[in-house]
This record gives C-alpha cells, structure tokens and sequence, in this order.
C-alpha cells in the first residue's frame, strides 16, 4: 500500500499587519506563500506585489514597482486631452467668429467636428480614470483590493485598511514617493 508522506502546504497562514490580521495564501503556480497585497495575474502567470491589474493598453501588470510610472501616465494624458479639447473649443469658436463676419472660404469641417466629438468622450473618460485612481492613491488602496472591496467600511472597523497611514498626504508620499524596489 502506498503510503505517502507528502503533504501539501496549508492554503492560508496569518500574519498580523499594523495590528490587523492578514491572511496570507499560497500560490501553487509560484509555489510560495504570496506576500500581502500580492495576487497571481492570469495573463503574465507570475505573482506581482501590490497588484493593482493587468493593464492592456500598456502591455503588463501594474503593481509595486511601476503604479507611479502608471499614475503619471493617466495624469499627463488626462492633461493632455483636456488641452487637445480646449484648443478644438477655441479653435471652433475662432472659426466661427469668421463665419459672422462673412470671410469666404471660412467653414467648419468634418475633421474638426470629429476631434471635438472624440475629445469631448475622451475627457470624461479619461479624468474619471484619473480621479479613480486619485481616489486609491489617497486612500493607499490597490484597483484590486476595491473592486473586491478587501478593506470596506462596510465590513466593520475589524477590516479597516491596515496599510492606510490615515493621513491623505501620508498616503500619497508612500504610493507615490515611496522607495524604489529591486527586481
């Protein structure tokens, strides 16, 4: 009969974070206990610490090392296309100031209607994108953790955010000033 002596590692282990119990679980694809705030990406089959998501307009998971890179990229474009749209405002505007008075030659074309069509959408989406994101950077949340809702109010204060440092600017210098990790 064959009696084995292998057995497989306990799911979960606890560990205490700030005073808060977290739970830690074991990733048999890395075979390693996942460090808080880590999870397993389907899509790059490796564990990333401070996961936020798997991003596909850049290619690869936001986490730990790269959420800054990743914020300042939402934000410039979020700068970006609320100029592109100003200018097409201002631009129309000029036109048709042309308009009244009469100048031949002077009209409003398609192209110039479909940029402000097109900025108009891509402002709303993309600012809302940036205030999200704001939203979990002052509150040291991860896109992840608040879809899940790991740490929400409603919960109880048993579940309260355990890397919150309870301060908006605190938050921000660790998420966004914090030190550079290795590889």
């Amino acid at each position: 009969m064959g009696t084995s002596t292998y057995r497989p590692p306990a799911r979960t282990m606890e560990v205490v974070i700030n005073k808060y119990v977290v739970k830690l679980k074991y990733c048999y694809t890395c075979k390693m206990f996942r460090p808080p705030r880590t999870s397993h990406c389907s899509v790059c089959d490796n564990c990333v610490e401070r996961f936020d998501h798997h991003c596909p307009w850049v290619g690869n998971c936001v986490g730990k090392r790269n959420y800054r890179y990743f914020y300042a990229f939402i934000l410039s474009l979020s700068f970006l296309t609320a100029f592109i749209f100003a200018c097409v405002i201002t631009h129309i505007t000029l036109r048709l100031s042309l308009l009244r008075g009469f100048k031949p030659g002077v009209s409003l074309t398609l192209p110039t209607v479909l940029e402000l069509v097109i900025c108009f959408f891509s402002v709303w989406s993309i600012l809302g994108l940036s205030g999200f994101h704001t939203y979990l950077v002052a509150s040291n949340l991860t896109t992840n953790e608040d879809i899940k809702g790991s740490w929400s109010n409603k919960r109880g204060s048993e579940f309260a955010n355990p890397y919150s440092h309870k301060s908006i600017l605190t938050n921000c210098c660790a998420v966004l000033c914090g030190p550079f990790h290795p590889r």
